[in-house]
């Protein structure tokens, strides 16, 4: 069954977009109200940075969700491991800031984004429990390509500075050592590393300034039939 032929992840998807806007138009309004750039000023600049991935990007998941049988598990771990990420990023800014009414929003923030990584987490653990080729292909698709979330769309030294702001120091690394713990959770995936190597690119984290280490290992876990 291809993908968008699913009613429950069309359902999911179409959920997951009307919310994820309204957070932006939210977070949006929090910079305005700080003399920041917003809403289409800001996505205009980022649009051009980022205008060669932001053109190919739809064609090259359509060609992927058409050609590739195994990519929803792939699609729907790395939306987890995003998830994860950006939970831990609002939950971090919550302690950094200490404001009220940044706080209110936040925590408003997070418990939409729970139901997103609620399903994000079953869809990729069902798809990856069953197939020891999915595990193989998430794992070769994570280790390959996945980066934190935006750093494609912007200037290396801007997300530096909010990984920085964000995973920097001993409280920042925990928060790192937790997602990496969390993705070891995941079928098949266990000793990526992920987070903490990904973010050691930009200067942050247990591991910057360290040397990349030797890939691991695959080790395969398929429930019995």
């Amino acid at each position: 069954l291809p993908q968008w032929k699913d009613p429950q992840f069309t359902a999911f998807i179409t959920l997951w977009n009307y919310e994820e806007y309204w957070h932006g138009q939210a977070l949006g309004r929090v910079l305005e109200a700080h003399g920041r750039p917003a809403h289409d000023e800001r996505l205009r600049d980022m649009r051009t940075f980022g205008k060669r991935y932001l053109f190919w990007s739809p064609a090259i998941f359509w060609l992927l969700g058409h050609g590739v049988r195994k990519f929803p598990a792939v699609h729907m771990t790395w939306g987890a491991i995003n998830e994860w990420s950006a939970h831990a990023a609002y939950a971090r800014m919550i302690e950094r800031e200490d404001h009220p009414e940044l706080t209110k929003l936040l925590r408003r923030v997070q418990f939409q984004e729970s139901r997103h990584l609620a399903f994000y987490n079953s869809q990729a653990r069902e798809r990856l429990e069953r197939s020891e080729r999915a595990q193989k292909l998430t794992r070769f698709a994570l280790r390959k390509f996945w980066a934190p979330v935006g750093s494609s769309i912007q200037p290396k030294a801007e997300t530096a500075f909010v990984l920085d702001y964000l995973m920097g120091g001993p409280e920042g690394e925990k928060h790192i050592t937790r997602l990496d713990r969390k993705v070891d959770t995941l079928p098949g995936q266990a000793g990526l590393d992920l987070v903490s190597t990904a973010v050691a690119e930009f200067g942050v984290g247990p591991k910057a300034g360290m040397p990349r280490p030797a890939r691991p290992g695959f080790t395969a876990r398929v429930l019995p039939h």
